[in-house]
Formats: C-alpha cells, sequence, structure tokens
C-alpha cells in the first residue's frame, strides 16, 4: 500500500504532542498557580496536546478498519510485544543503575509483564486488547449499512465522550474508559466516507477549541491545576480538538522530500514513545532554572523538540530491530507495527 504524507504527517504530529504533553510533568506547570497570560497559554497548548492518543487511535481506525482476518490481525502484535520487550531491555538498567529505581529482579520481571518496565507501557497494554477486539469490530462494521455505522459512532461519542463534557453529571460515566474503541470507530467512520476539510479551517479549529478549554481553566481556579476544570484523552472537547486535525490533515499532500522525512519520522513513533521517557528523565534534570512560566516557550524548543527527534532516532533503530526478529521482509507495509501505510 502507498505511504500517506498526510497519515505519517499526523503519527509525527502525535509523537510530538506525547512529548510535549509529558514536559508538562517535568516544567512545573502543575505547581504553578493557574493565572496569568503566560498560564493561559500553556494551559491551551497543554489541551491542544492531549489530542495524541486521539490520533493514534483514530489512524488505528482508519488503517485497519478493513481487516477481518483473526490471524491477519493478530500476527502484527508479534513486532509490538518485541518492541516492547527491547524498550524494557533498555529502559531497566538505566532506570535501576542511572535514576535510582533500585527494584529486586523479581519486581522488575514483574513490572516487565504488568508493562510498567517502560514508564509508558500502559499504552502497548491498551493498544493490546484493542487489537484483540479489531476483526471482530471491523466485522460489525461491515455488516451495518452507513446510517448504522454512523448511528454507532454517535452512540459510542454519548456514552464515553459526552459524560466528560461538563463537571455536571448529565449522563452516566460508567462507559467512559472505552474511549478508545469511540476514537477507534472514528477512524473507521472517516475511511468509509472520506470527510475532509480546508487544513486551515481545521487547524484553527483545533486551536479554538484549545484556548476555549485553557480559558476554561484559567477562569476556573487561582489554585493549581487539581482545583480546576480538567478533561481526560476522550472527552468530547479532545475528540473535537483530534477531528479537526485528523480531517484537516489525512489527505494533505506534501512535496516528496518533506514525505521522506515524514516517513522515516513516522516509522520511529512506537519506539520513540517507548523510550521517550528516558529523555524526559534525563534533560528535563538538566535546566530547573527553566521551570517557570516565563521559560515554558524557551523549554519547548529547546528541550521538548530535541528529545522529539532524539526519541525519533532512537524509535527508528528499535523498530528496525524489533521488525528484524519478527522476520519480516525489509520495506514490507507489514513490518512496522504502528507505523506503516497499513496500521498504526
Amino acid at each position: 500500500m502507498k505511504r500517506e504524507s498526510g497519515l505519517d504527517l499526523l503519527r509525527c504530529l502525535a509523537l510530538l504532542f506525547v512529548i510535549t504533553f509529558h514536559s508538562f510533568l517535568n516544567n512545573g506547570y502543575y505547581y504553578e498557580p493557574q493565572t496569568g497570560f503566560a498560564m493561559w497559554l500553556a494551559g491551551s497548548f497543554r489541551w491542544l496536546s492531549v489530542a495524541c492518543i486521539g490520533l493514534f487511535l483514530m489512524l488505528s481506525g482508519f488503517l485497519k478498519c478493513e481487516k477481518t482476518d483473526l490471524r491477519n490481525c493478530y500476527r502484527g502484535l508479534i513486532p509490538v510485544l518485541l518492541g516492547y520487550l527491547i524498550a524494557s531491555a533498555v529502559s531497566i538498567p538505566i532506570r535501576h543503575f542511572l535514576f535510582g529505581e533500585v527494584l529486586s529482579f523479581q519486581t522488575w520481571c514483574t513490572y516487565i509483564l504488568s508493562f510498567y518496565a517502560v514508564n509508558y507501557g500502559w499504552y502497548v497494554e491498551m493498544f493490546l486488547g484493542l487489537t484483540l477486539l479489531v476483526p471482530f469490530v471491523n466485522r460489525l462494521l461491515k455488516v451495518l449499512d452507513d446510517r448504522g455505522v454512523l448511528c454507532l459512532a454517535a452512540l459510542m461519542l454519548v456514552l464515553t465522550a459526552c459524560p466528560g463534557a461538563t463537571p455536571l453529571p448529565v449522563l452516566p460515566d460508567y462507559w467512559r474508559v472505552l474511549y478508545p474503541l469511540s476514537y477507534y470507530i472514528l477512524g473507521a467512520v472517516v475511511k468509509r466516507f472520506q470527510p475532509r476539510i480546508h487544513p486551515l479551517i481545521g487547524i484553527l479549529g483545533a486551536l479554538g477549541i484549545a484556548a476555549c478549554l485553557g480559558t476554561a481553566t484559567v477562569l476556573s481556579t487561582d489554585d493549581f491545576l487539581n482545583r480546576a476544570l480538567t478533561w481526560e484523552f476522550g472527552d468530547l472537547w479532545i475528540v473535537g480538538i483530534v477531528l479537526c486535525l485528523f480531517l484537516a490533515l489525512y489527505r494533505l499532500e506534501l512535496p516528496p522530500w518533506l514525505g521522506r522525512i515524514l516517513a522515516f519520522g513516522a516509522d520511529g513513533c512506537y519506539g520513540g514513545y517507548l523510550l521517550s521517557y528516558l529523555l524526559d528523565a534525563w534533560c528535563y534534570r538538566l535546566i530547573p532554572q527553566w521551570r517557570t512560566p516565563d521559560h515554558y516557550g524557551l523549554m519547548f524548543l529547546g528541550v521538548t523538540v530535541p528529545i522529539f527527534l532524539a526519541a525519533v532516532l532512537m524509535g527508528w533503530i528499535l523498530e528496525r530491530v524489533a521488525n528484524r526478529l519478527a522476520g519480516r521482509r525489509k520495506g514490507s507495509a507489514k513490518a512496522k507495527p504502528f507505523v506503516s501505510s497499513e496500521t498504526v
């Protein structure tokens, strides 16, 4: 399958958003009062970055929604698990000997099995479960007509996205945890109907929603973020940001030279995600004096962006090793578990 530069752009953007979102865990943002223009701007940018997981999951739905064969779906888990194990083998010694997380051998083994050996391993755990459901969800989507697919997508949003839209308990929120499935189905809907919006309109829409969320955060408290209005990965307003960006960029055509750069970056997104904590934990320790609102922009350009670039390179190497160990052909679209032209 031919690679599409718009999809590769979305993968790279999603990884950049992941690393940006995690940067707020290290730059002092959560320990600053939510007041002033600098905090509003930082908060708006943070809300924009929360779209990271939704972008990855929508890409999965877009690219995998036509697969109904169990063997074809499940064999892609081999390089995913190998990538996690390689990342664990890299992370554990660094965390144990350099970062001071001194744990017993038995504990580290338990961490590997529970997906804690890599700090951001929860995503792998979630993705494995989603992949097990994929062939059955795809069969359901295949037998539904267009109206049925739209109704299913709307129902999933009501169950998972709408309950967290406001601080008021207007809808039961028991099923909010199923937001990965909602994003997957939205990706399948986009694949089926091929809607598009102008890139500028989509980007401005995403920025506008993020700015509104930043405004709501600042106006809802003069204290720390834990006392302000907040939203989660699958809540309605975050879904709006994800949809705006996805519909604006997924069919974007870019110059061939830029497409090759994005393809290289996309091939390192999965491994880069897994290994990015090691860079986070080391780099942000070097600049404690930048952990103030006045330095957030400088920290993004001087630390977050370089971490993103280094994570892509490390991730590309990791995925190449994982795919070789999985016995896949060099250059095969199926050899890249999260970033090929068929899957994310």
